[in-house]
């Protein structure tokens, strides 16, 4: 273990350049937990080895090995129910508990919980949620607030006269030491068959549940080369500073909990229980960097390692760790997920704008037919797209359009103007039986003439044409946007994405930033969450915002998407916003798992100005309220957050509750998407964790 008094504070973050990785202490990562047998094999070749690290067998390169657990009989029950009463609280609150639990006839326990120092108080034991229903409705009658009906783990001796084996592709089984056994590679990985590669020491033994345990005992810093990018990828949040932060402080979580799980046999489990680790195999270069350059940082509050909670997006804010866990550390106070001064970067335009507000007439085929030179922006307004269609409106359109895919330049024929100009960019005439009278017919294109109809029954079904685009008088923005519907049937023209940085830059998903010179004619657009777009002579663009682009060489055509969640850092996870519709029927389902009660009649709700529900209050078909806080919200009704609202649609027992919310997690600590829309905005690591976690130092660990 790393002792608090090892850790010097430094007066500045500190960067380390080094080529290797510094090792730092061992970690045990139970990979996985709870079964009877698990394949393995060396890559490379090696050794099975008992645990003292003597050979037992030689596996050739790619060998797979079954390990199999002989339980001789079903393994004991590993888990059971109990009521936890209340919430976590700190010591002498649980002890003060336990005395009135003792009082009314169901003596308790405490358990410290493992991420603050706080405590649960649980009572009974039940092989079932359904048997804990007698002792909950005699707690609530007793005046017990907030029960909650848990699945523990039970605590069992280790199975006695049980036995080890080894299985080959042969099938040959061969006794192993039934105290377990270790993988020594010849190469740098062992496999685990479905779970993956890994560094370090691969480990199986048998557990105190009488099932087998698969440890991987790996040095700190390449434990956090396998936690990082699971916990905050590249790939989806390409900053380093942000990543740099989440090394911190996932470092800083192993460090304060090493021994964590000591009694299972290892220190962490590598899921969201603690921190989700993928091995080798979750490795990738950029987190590699931000491992190596705050190699053997942690956070510290007082000289000692933080328990550094995160999760993946805050909903705006963070929270105290008081309403979900208990206790009041002070480094984990709630914060905001808001920039005080957004950085932002104003994009103007280089030709005149229309000032209307709202611009029906406005599509994408408008702006591509810009961005291809076969329109001119002054058209862009409502007057001009009012206006009648003539053939000579379209025939300049039409004739860009025509050069630019190699057509004869044929002019606009007469007759139906939607059918003209299809013609004139090579639609038709069609080879007999393509299209058929019956198929015209059948699509409603009647009233038109017999080689018309053919044509016209052919776009629509393309989904090139709509019925009313075939009227005898189109105004010329209908008509452009029959032209441009046309035209992206023949050159489809997807816009260029990117993120807008800090220096001007922008970034493509999953590329590297580059430069984003303009046209000097650009012209200008927002695009709105419900999909509206409107023309505009300049705009504020935030840094984050996604930027979208045409044109064939510098962009001449800029669109601006108007983030539908908003200006917060979080705003770049899938969750920063959410809906989901429940059933009255599952809902009452998923309460059911937690407390005894055959009806909802009513959900309540105390929130804090940040819009997390603090207090829930569900009322059962007998008029009595049954109390939740903190996390148990969330997890009693299925949502992702404790950050939401909702409609109840109809009458019970058929009602549909719909839940409007944002973020994902317990809410406490750092937000790593907040993470990454800091760093985005020009925040360096150390700044990311100072805002999120509340009077930390960063320091050095020694060995």
């Amino acid at each position: 273990m790393i002792r608090a008094r090892s850790l010097p504070v430094l007066a500045a973050p500190v960067l380390l350049l080094t080529p290797a990785f510094a090792q730092g202490p061992q970690v045990r990562v139970g990979i996985v937990v709870g079964v009877t047998e698990v394949q393995v094999s060396l890559p490379g070749g090696g050794q099975l080895q008992d645990l003292k690290g003597r050979a037992l067998r030689t596996l050739r390169d790619g060998e797979v090995l079954r390990l199999w657990w002989d339980t001789r009989g079903l393994a004991p029950r590993a888990s059971e129910y109990r009521v936890q009463v209340g919430p976590p609280v700190k010591l002498a609150a649980a002890d003060a508990l336990l005395v009135r639990l003792a009082k009314l006839g169901a003596p308790g326990d405490r358990v410290r919980v493992a991420d603050g120092d706080t405590w649960r108080v649980l009572t009974g034991h039940f092989p079932s949620s359904d048997g804990a229903d007698p002792l909950v409705a005699k707690l609530e009658d007793a005046g017990f607030d907030e029960l909650w009906v848990s699945s523990e783990s039970l605590a069992a001796p280790k199975a006695k006269g049980r036995a080890l084996y080894a299985v080959t592709d042969a099938y040959d089984r061969i006794p192993l030491p039934a105290d377990g056994v270790r993988l020594a590679p010849r190469g740098p990985f062992t496999e685990v068959v479905g779970k993956g590669r890994y560094r370090g020491r691969i480990e199986v033994a048998p557990n105190r549940q009488g099932t087998l345990s698969v440890v991987n005992t790996v040095d700190l810093e390449t434990y956090l080369r396998g936690v990082v990018p699971r916990e905050m990828g590249a790939w989806n949040y390409p900053a380093l500073e942000a990543l740099k932060a989440q090394a911190v402080a996932a470092r800083t979580y192993a460090v304060a909990n090493l021994g964590k799980r000591g009694e299972e046999g290892y220190d962490l489990v590598d899921t969201v229980s603690d921190q989700v680790y993928g091995g080798a195999d979750g490795e990738q270069n950029l987190t590699d960097l931000a491992v190596q350059q705050t190699a053997g940082l942690v956070a510290t509050y007082n000289g000692k390692p933080i328990q550094a909670l995160f999760m993946a997006d805050c909903g705006g804010a963070t929270v105290d760790v008081s309403w979900v866990f208990g206790g009041d550390a002070p480094y984990l106070k709630g914060v905001t997920c808001y920039p005080d001064k957004p950085v932002t970067r104003l994009f103007v335009s280089g030709v005149p704008v229309t000032s209307e507000a709202a611009q029906p007439w406005l599509s994408w085929n408008l702006l591509k037919l810009v961005a291809a030179g076969a329109v001119p922006p002054s058209w862009l307004n409502g007057q001009v797209m009012a206006k009648g269609a003539r053939i000579e409106d379209v025939a300049g359109p039409v004739g860009v359009l025509q050069r630019r895919l190699g057509l004869v330049l044929a002019p606009v024929g007469d007759g139906n103007l939607a059918l003209s100009m299809a013609r004139a960019l090579g639609y038709g005439p069609l080879p007999e039986g393509q299209e058929r009278p019956q198929d015209a017919g059948y699509f409603g294109m009647s009233g038109l003439s017999a080689q018309d109809q053919l044509l016209a029954s052919f776009l629509f079904r393309q989904g090139l044409i709509r019925p009313q685009d075939l009227k005898t008088a189109p105004t010329l923005g209908e008509a452009l946007e029959v032209l441009g519907r046309l035209w992206q049937g023949l050159e489809p023209v997807e816009p260029g994405a990117g993120t807008l940085l800090k220096d001007g830059q922008i970034r493509p998903k999953k590329e590297g930033p580059r430069a984003f010179p303009l046209a000097p004619q650009v012209l200008l657009a927002e695009l709105a969450p419900d999909g509206t777009l409107r023309v505009v002579p300049r705009t504020q663009a935030q840094v984050g915002d996604q930027l979208l682009w045409l044109g064939d060489g510098p962009p001449s055509v800029v669109i601006r998407r108007l983030d539908p969640d908003g200006a917060a850092w979080d705003r770049y996870n899938p969750t920063a916003h959410w809906r989901v519709a429940i059933p009255e029927a599952e809902l009452l389902a998923m309460v059911r798992r937690r407390l005894p009660i055959a009806k909802i009649t009513d959900l309540r709700t105390r929130a804090n100005a940040q819009g997390r529900v603090l207090d829930l209050d569900i009322r059962d078909g007998a008029g009595r309220s049954h109390h939740f806080s903190g996390m148990r919200i969330r997890n009693l009704l299925g949502l992702r957050d404790n950050v939401f609202s909702f409609v109840a649609l109809g009458d019970a027992p058929n009602r549909t509750w719909v839940f409007f919310g944002r973020g994902w997690g317990h809410g406490i600590g750092m937000c790593q998407t907040g993470a990454y829309g800091m760093a985005l905005e020009g925040a360096t690591f150390d700044q990311i964790l100072k805002h999120y976690y509340t009077g930390i130092e960063l320091t050095r660990i020694q060995e």
